[in-house]
């Protein structure tokens, strides 16, 4: 028997209508073969059926075979198809077959057919998962698919019809779609799902999921050339990973709803996107992506009044690869994007009443408002940012109001703002941002000036010893850049009577773990009595002046500088050192006195008469190669005397691993008892 392309469906109903017809009286045996048959849910090529039915049976065998099935339009395609079962009728003649269906490269799995006047029932099955087809002769374009506890993996092909670049792991679907497949309008496929456990991800690694529990309701349409798509429903927890955006979903119901199509080799629009979850955040937008999944345009406003959970749930990711993993939120916010292939158009913040708390003691605002600005285009678009009171590095900044514009991609301060800081003053004469467009990272300008800054004050703030003086500068131009921060023009201290100037400023990572700061350090004038009394150093009567060049801090510890510290030699007032720190330079040093005078004498005398003082310090790899203001023999002076009694301080000890200098220097300014041998 041979049946070229047979048309429907309904022709192997006919066929099982036939078989029914063959009385068992007699041993029979039947074949057929079909070139082609089209079901509507899938075309079978190369179909070969036999029936066997031994004399006096009550059964037969039915052994069915496909050299290829296609079901193209839910992206199956099999080779090789197998089935053999009992085929057995019921005294109301309907017909039921049960058996092992086997396929290349796929598990056996169990098949169960029931054909009666009326419908057909199909039963795929491994172990407890299931997948169920009902058709009835009165709607036969018109099919039920049954889901328990199926596989994910199970739906990959299909899914990669939606979603080529999806990658399904794990997890299990429940539920029930209505497939409609009439010939003269576009397959349908709607109904309920349950999804439980579900893990996939992207060959990119971009998206990723894990333990995602899902209830969803899907409506798809396809005409082979324009696919629609609708579905809506809520996740009840697991793990969401897109891009650095790390989703922890809660327990309870977070509903969203999408609604795309896509025509031809074009692709997805998706007009409309929600995302809900509860005051921590609420998110509506549209997505359009290119035919190769790249994003091509974005629009999305959102809004959150509970930014202290929102950081948890939604910018963990973000703010740990900021170095901010530890960063606390509490307030509300809106925001808004739009963004095509070629970056941000525009973009929009508003904090309502935002606290910010950085544990690690960098920053902190209290009562940040405002409503900020951004655009692509060349009209400006005004806007502010404000706060109640504000802090970096424990430094009070005190209420603060910055005017803004922006346009041709660039924010900007409208005007200069000046800050009352440390009983001086801040001004920020500019202020310029660019966000991060294609392969260029975010850039950003700042020009500030600083007047009078009270040091006692800065010193208190930031642990250092107890200075005093004032801190003044100007720094025109402050370059931000692949997360490089440079410093134009350059910071004077006048401190001790003297000044401190800091140039060659940069930094690398400055708001990133192990930040990096390079500078060059210039000191003159600098008085040595309060400044050896603010370090808690014997005392040292006169001037010092040099410099610490190519200073390299990393995670704020110095990792390499060139250091030359002496005393001023034009300097004419009383220069005396005492006992004390005679004891702290000599250890210091690494070295030992060589005086005029026996040792047992100069326990006579508390501070002596110098002629010049000087160290040397370049540190690199860890150790500090150690030098003075002269030779003396294999080792070099540190401290020249001068009068009587006369002593010298010389250090013996060229190299010097930096932690044991630092210990030297520590026990040196803690007040150790100094003992003269």
């Amino acid at each position: 028997m041979s049946m070229q392309s047979a048309g429907t469906g309904g022709k192997w109903l006919l066929l099982l209508a036939g078989l029914w017809l063959v009385q068992p009286a007699a041993a029979r045996t039947l074949r057929a073969e079909i070139a082609a048959l089209d079901a509507g849910l899938a075309r079978a090529e190369g179909l070969r059926l036999e029936l066997r039915w031994p004399d006096e049976a009550t059964q037969g065998e039915l052994v069915v075979s496909v050299d290829r099935l296609d079901a193209g339009d839910f992206g199956y395609r099999f080779a090789t198809l197998d089935w053999r079962c009992p085929l057995a009728r019921d005294g109301e003649g309907n017909w039921r077959c049960e058996g092992t269906l086997r396929s290349a490269g796929h598990p056996d799995k169990r098949l169960a057919v029931a054909v009666s006047s009326v419908a057909t029932e199909v039963d795929l099955a491994q172990g407890r998962s299931r997948i169920g087809l009902r058709r009835h002769v009165a709607a036969p374009d018109d099919t039920r698919l049954l889901l328990e506890r199926v596989p994910v993996a199970w739906l990959q092909s299909f899914l990669a019809t939606l979603w080529a670049e999806g990658r399904p792991q794990a997890g299990r679907v429940d539920g029930e779609l209505r497939i409609r497949t009439p010939t003269d309008a576009p397959l349908q496929v709607a109904g309920d799902l349950r999804l439980a456990g579900i893990g996939l991800d992207t060959p990119d690694g971009w998206l990723a999921a894990e333990g995602v529990a899902a209830n969803a309701r899907l409506d798809y349409r396809s005409d082979g050339r324009h696919q629609q798509l609708s579905l809506r429903g809520e996740f009840r927890g697991g793990e969401l990973l897109a891009g650095t955006l790390y989703v922890p979903l809660p327990a309870t119901a977070l509903p969203f709803e999408l609604a795309g199509e896509q025509r031809g080799a074009g692709g997805w629009r998706l007009p409309r996107l929600r995302w809900s979850d509860g005051r921590t955040l609420a998110l509506e937008g549209s997505l359009v992506l290119d035919a190769d999944s790249g994003l091509a345009a974005l629009d999305l406003t959102a809004r959150s009044d509970d930014l202290a959970t929102l950081r948890e749930r939604y910018l963990s990711g973000w703010l740990g690869l900021a170095g901010l993993a530890d960063l606390q939120l509490h307030g509300a916010a809106e925001a808004a994007l739009a963004l095509d292939a070629d970056g941000p158009r525009t973009m929009r913040l508003r904090p309502q009443e935002v606290n910010i708390v950085d544990p690690a003691g960098r920053f902190g605002f209290a009562g940040l408002a405002g409503d900020l600005h951004w655009t692509a285009a060349a009209p400006p678009q005004r806007g502010e940012l404000r706060w109640a009171s504000g802090a970096i590095y424990g430094i009070g900044l005190g209420a603060a109001r910055f005017p803004l514009e922006s346009s041709a991609r660039e924010l900007r301060l409208a005007s200069p703002v000046v800050l009352d800081v440390l009983a001086g003053s801040l001004r920020l004469d500019d202020f310029r941002l660019t966000p991060p467009l294609g392969a260029t990272g975010a850039r950003a300008r700042l020009g500030i000036e600083l007047r009078g800054l009270d040091l006692a004050q800065l010193s208190q703030r930031l642990g250092w010893p107890p200075f005093t003086g004032s801190l003044s500068g100007r720094i025109p131009a402050a370059h931000y850049a692949d997360n490089r921060l440079q410093f134009d023009g350059g910071l004077t201290m006048n401190l001790f009577d003297g000044e401190v100037r800091i140039g060659a400023l940069s930094m690398e990572r400055p708001f990133g773990v192990a930040p990096t700061l390079s500078a060059d350090v210039d000191f003159s004038g600098l008085d040595l009595e309060p400044l050896t009394a603010a370090f808690g150093f014997g005392e040292i009567t006169g001037r010092l002046q040099g410099r610490i060049a190519g200073l390299r801090l990393l995670d704020w510890s110095p990792v390499a500088f060139d250091a030359d510290l002496h005393t001023d030699p034009a300097w004419r007032g009383r220069r005396r050192i005492s006992q004390r720190a005679v004891q702290d330079i000599s250890n210091i040093g690494g070295g030992g006195l060589v005086a005029g005078l026996q040792n047992q004498l100069l326990r006579r005398f508390s501070s002596f008469g110098y002629e010049r003082i000087g160290i040397r310090c370049r540190l690199a790899d860890d150790v500090c190669l150690m030098d003075g203001i002269g030779s003396a023999g294999q080792g070099y002076t540190i401290v020249e005397g001068a009068g009587l009694p006369r002593i010298t301080v010389v250090g013996f000890q060229r190299r010097v691993d930096w932690p044991v200098l630092v210990d030297r220097l520590k026990a040196a300014t803690e007040g150790q008892t100094p003992i003269v041998r």
